[in-house]
């Protein structure tokens, strides 16, 4: 999502300085939520509105992001407008769930009770990312105001997917950690050790390492602020510069996500998805050009805006369905609604077999046309 309203403005399948916890902070809700939503069969149509009050609405549904519990429910989180009350922008972090990736429940809500105050004053939730560390689950957001000059990212953790959250607060801020726009948070593994790549237009996207339990940063601030590993982007404030990335693994190749482009225009957004892939988490990540991502127009194109279905097609996470093949959820403007939120889209991704890049069919969001869905071990029974 871009953050700023000035010239410029990941995938965690099993994922992904000292805090005092907060536990007078923590959400209430601990009860199971209601029985998952099941899909009546296995197609689904973009775009994807969940269900509210036990009826499809179209719900701002921006930024997504994606993990599932050992039971097989899948839990999203996104940035949003509250559900019930939309004039408290960004500050409840709804959680939705399902059992096939495209009927999604509302369930509750990470900051049921509690708002952060650590922030710029009026600064707001935006795009987080969740991640299974040890036995709890991390959620990790933005914490910003439109035009922030020192956004930062926080945590909080739960025994499950839904709650209860124990607020941490802070985990830094830009000037801490040296990083212009620090926003956008994607947590993950890799050989053992848990990561964090963040950052969005202005400043870098930057790879730092996190301690074991994913509340602080190993070594300390001071120590990553040092030792922090830029991945692409450029100190500029235009809209071709880079955000929201996250880092997927696969056949021994990183591969970088990043959006790019104009992304609150409405359906004159230019929002787009494109990837670069490395052999080392470091880097360089190079798209099939040979080009690293240090500057604009650069990337293979996983999903662009297309007038005759979504535009603002941005903002990614990825995830594998029971067969191993890789889904995309992204966020985009419908061009046949009247309306302009930004709302669901679920496309598969594709290998190209002579860049080995990933994209969606035709590189466009599928718009009101059936289509299979991901392959569910349980909707098979």
């Amino acid at each position: 999502m871009k953050k700023f309203l000035l010239p410029f403005v990941i995938l965690c399948v099993v994922c992904l300085s000292t805090f005092t916890a907060c536990n007078d902070n923590a959400s209430n809700k601990s009860e199971t939520p209601d029985e998952p939503i099941v899909a009546e069969n296995n197609f689904y149509t973009n775009p994807i509105f969940p269900i509210v009050d036990g009826e499809k609405k179209s719900t701002y549904q921006a930024d997504p992001y994606i993990v599932r519990d050992e039971d097989g429910t899948y839990y999203m989180y996104c940035t949003q407008t509250d559900v019930y009350t939309p004039e408290i922008a960004f500050k409840r972090g709804p959680i939705w769930k399902s059992v096939d990736m495209h009927s999604w429940k509302y369930v509750g809500d990470v900051f049921e009770n509690y708002v952060p105050d650590w922030g710029t004053n009026g600064a707001g939730v935006w795009a987080p990312t969740v991640c299974k560390v040890g036995d709890k689950w991390n959620f990790y957001y933005s914490l910003s105001t439109g035009g922030d000059s020192n956004p930062g990212i926080g945590v909080a953790t739960a025994p499950t997917p839904y709650g209860p959250w124990t607020h941490y607060g802070k985990l830094f801020n830009s000037e801490e950690i040296g990083v212009i726009n620090s926003i956008d948070p994607h947590v993950f593994y890799d050989e053992g050790n848990l990561y964090m790549v963040f950052g969005s237009f202005g400043g870098l996207i930057t790879l730092i390492e996190l301690t074991d339990d994913g509340l602080g940063l190993k070594g300390g601030l001071n120590y990553q602020k040092e030792h922090k590993v830029a991945l692409a982007g450029f100190e500029i404030f235009n809209n071709d510069n880079y955000e929201a990335s996250i880092i997927l693994k696969k056949d021994g190749y990183y591969y970088l996500f990043l959006s790019t482009g104009t992304c609150l225009s409405g359906k004159n957004s230019t929002y787009h998805v494109v990837v670069a892939r490395s052999q080392s988490l470091t880097g360089p990540y190079l798209d099939s050009n040979g080009r690293d991502m240090f500057g604009p127009n650069r990337g293979d194109p996983v999903v662009v805006p297309s007038l005759s279905g979504a535009m603002g097609t941005g903002h990614c996470a990825v995830i594998q369905d029971d067969l191993g093949e890789y889904w995309m959820l992204y966020h985009g403007y419908d061009t046949t609604a009247v309306a302009e939120p930004r709302v669901l889209y679920l496309d598969k991704l594709l290998w190209n077999e002579t860049t080995g890049m990933p994209y969606v069919k035709d590189t466009v969001a599928s718009n009101g046309v059936e289509l299979p869905g991901p392959y569910i071990n349980s909707l098979e029974k």
